[in-house]
């Protein structure tokens, strides 16, 4: 039997590490977080910091995988690549994994290889209290090394400007930002499957965010309701960009904005996507490929087939329930809701009894719940119907 050992387990990678199972491997899960969502699926859990590579190198010398596994997870691309390397295993080199997390290279390579991309600076730490801003208002700031939707705030003028890179600051692990130009449209996120150095586009998902200040994400749906000039477009743009980053065999997660000059790129990750993005959206939209399948066989250096991927005819949406500020005491009404046709998923998250901020980033939820629909607005709509079921009772 085959080992797979993956690299993070938050309730996104539970799918995948389920998917894993049905494929007759065994699966073991790193993650720093005893209670990890993921844990439940896996043949063995082990807690460590996806950061702490000689750690996670230890771990994976006594495992034994045949392949690593980042799945959805960002934190552990880089981690990953080390680890993959050092075994002889399947996986980015060391380099290709901080091109595609370190947002400052990324934007390096963006433009290195001629691939549109916003306007930019790079503000250090010990820069913060000192810099002189070189972009016109309005802004977006945004850690260099954090993913999520963590520390991204609009900025409007300058009394705005240091509220706001404090914030930013803050929620990465160097403390270094970046400003960048305020990119206004719909935004989407491209799946791609790169194989042997070729990408492969499967979905164009369009998403839904807060808006200003935070922009974290509320909802997404496929496949795209854009035109089709427009989508082919992104098509183009999104291969571009795995190419510049230096992907030859992975899934990626392709971030981008289509503004009034065109499409740009937001930002991408040499991983699945998360929030049910390749899970239960892509197998309700997609017919003849299996995304996360796809990203396991290519961990243990299998090459997916590609040749029949098409749209299934189906729509499907999530929207997720943000968290407001107060305590959660009771979720009620959960048994209505699952009653309701055309419901995929409803997974709540909340925990009865923790107090909770407001949201401000993708990582502050109560649940959320996946529909589908004859077209994406339908299915959208019968989310929100969903929602409005459960009674969140925050006092």
């Amino acid at each position: 039997m085959k080992r797979v050992l993956f690299l993070g387990g938050p309730i996104f990678q539970s799918p995948i590490v389920r998917k894993a199972k049905k494929m007759g491997l065994y699966t073991g899960v790193v993650d720093i977080n005893r209670d990890a969502p993921a844990f439940h699926y896996a043949d063995e859990t082990f807690i460590c910091s996806l950061r702490d590579t000689e750690a996670v190198m230890k771990i994976a010398r006594c495992f034994n995988p045949d392949g690593i596994v980042v799945g959805a997870c960002d934190t552990s691309v880089v981690t990953g690549a080390y680890v993959s390397r050092a075994l002889g295993l399947p996986g980015h080199t060391v380099d290709v994994a901080i091109n595609s997390t370190d947002k400052v290279k990324m934007l390096e390579a963006f433009e290195r290889c001629n691939v549109a991309h916003p306007i930019f600076q790079v503000i250090r730490k010990q820069e913060i209290e000192s810099f002189s801003m070189s972009l016109h208002y309005p802004v977006i700031s945004k850690p260099i090394d954090s993913a999520g939707g963590r520390g991204i705030y609009m900025i409007h003028n300058e009394n705005e400007l240091k509220k706001a890179v404090c914030f930013s600051s803050q929620a990465g692990r160097s403390g270094d930002i970046l400003i960048e130009e305020y990119m206004q449209g719909p935004e989407v996120s491209v799946e791609v499957l790169v194989i042997d150095g070729t990408p492969h586009i499967i979905q164009i998902t369009d998403k839904i965010t807060s808006g200003a200040p935070n922009f974290f994400e509320i909802g997404h749906s496929q496949p795209s309701a854009l035109p089709q000039d427009t989508k082919e477009s992104i098509r183009k743009l999104a291969s571009k960009a795995v190419m510049a980053v230096g992907l030859v065999n992975s899934p990626a997660h392709v971030e981008i904005i289509i503004t009034e000059q065109g499409p740009k790129l937001v930002e991408l990750g040499a991983r699945l996507g998360g929030d049910c993005i390749t899970t239960y959206l892509l197998e309700t939209s997609i017919s003849g490929i299996n995304m996360a399948q796809a990203a396991i066989e290519l961990a243990l250096g299998i090459k997916p087939d590609v040749s029949n991927y098409h749209n299934s005819g189906n729509c499907a949406g999530v929207r997720f329930v943000p968290a407001r500020e107060g305590t959660l005491n009771d979720i009620r009404g959960l048994n209505n809701a699952e009653q309701i046709d055309d419901v995929v998923k409803i997974e709540l998250s909340g925990i009865i009894g923790k107090h909770y901020d407001n949201a401000t980033d993708d990582s502050a939820r109560f649940g959320y719940v996946v529909c589908k629909g004859k077209t994406t607005k339908e299915a959208l709509d019968q989310c929100q119907r969903v929602i409005d079921c459960i009674q969140f009772v925050v006092d």
